[in-house]
């Protein structure tokens, strides 16, 4: 969270004790001195309650060195892990989680839009053009299924593979399981997964059990917008356990 004499961006609690927090960060910059504070069970503040029954602890530092604070965002924005060393305080920011969308049809846009509208970084590819191309930080027009287009990957990403008509997938799925993406998925059933891996191990592509599938906490979802909120809720699951989240 930063705060200044006229601003305030990003949140510690959600409003349960952001208001204290930005009063105690803007008396910090006035008398530049660090605070330590608690919120919740062990707190000097009686007045001031957490719903929740459990405790935050916040350090707040006036005037940090922009120096710093710039070699981490720019590590971050590297996609590289920064980390942001304070007096007594060390914190590791992981980059944002891209997310590759590869697909068609209404499952394809909803997952681009529950995942731009949830902070994903979205990375689209279709033979559709009437889309809404908003959602997109990149979007790439596949012509034909042998077609792939430079796609960094690394262990912040994720693709999903949305296709009724399977025949797209091989050449980008080879293409996906040759990066460092920590979730690899395509939408179809049991069967269809399993004549999925059989084509792929034809191909000789290997590492075939890094994809999923069926995909999602629910398999087999009709509705596209809970498909997606299933795939979805999913790779962040994924990204938890796997240790991609800072």
């Amino acid at each position: 969270m930063a705060v200044t004499d006229d601003d305030v961006f990003g949140y510690i609690s959600a409003g349960c004790v952001d208001g204290d927090i930005i009063f105690q960060a803007r008396e910090a910059l006035r008398d530049g001195q660090v605070r330590h504070l608690v919120y919740g069970e062990g707190s000097s503040f009686r007045d001031i309650i957490l719903p929740c029954g459990g405790t935050v602890k916040v350090s707040i530092f006036p005037n940090p060195d922009e120096v710093v604070i710039s070699e981490v965002l720019k590590s971050v924005e590297q996609r590289q892990v920064g980390t942001l060393t304070l007096p007594g305080f060390s914190h590791a920011y992981a980059p944002k989680l891209s997310l590759r969308v590869v697909g068609r049809g209404a499952p394809f846009q909803a997952m681009a839009e529950l995942a731009c509208s949830s902070g994903f970084e979205v990375h689209g590819q279709s033979p559709d053009v009437d889309l809404n191309k908003d959602d997109f930080a990149r979007f790439d027009h596949l012509k034909d299924p042998s077609q792939t287009f430079p796609c960094h990957s690394d262990p912040w990403s994720a693709v999903v593979f949305l296709f009724h008509d399977h025949d797209w997938e091989p050449v980008l799925m080879e293409q996906a399981l040759q990066g460092e993406s920590f979730y690899i998925g395509a939408m179809g059933s049991e069967r269809t997964h399993a004549l999925r891996l059989a084509t792929l191990k034809d191909m000789g592509i290997k590492n075939l059990d890094r994809v999923r599938g069926p995909i999602g906490l629910i398999p087999a979802m009709r509705d596209a917008n809970r498909l997606a909120i299933s795939i979805l809720a999913e790779i962040i699951d994924a990204a938890q356990k796997q240790g991609r989240l800072s």
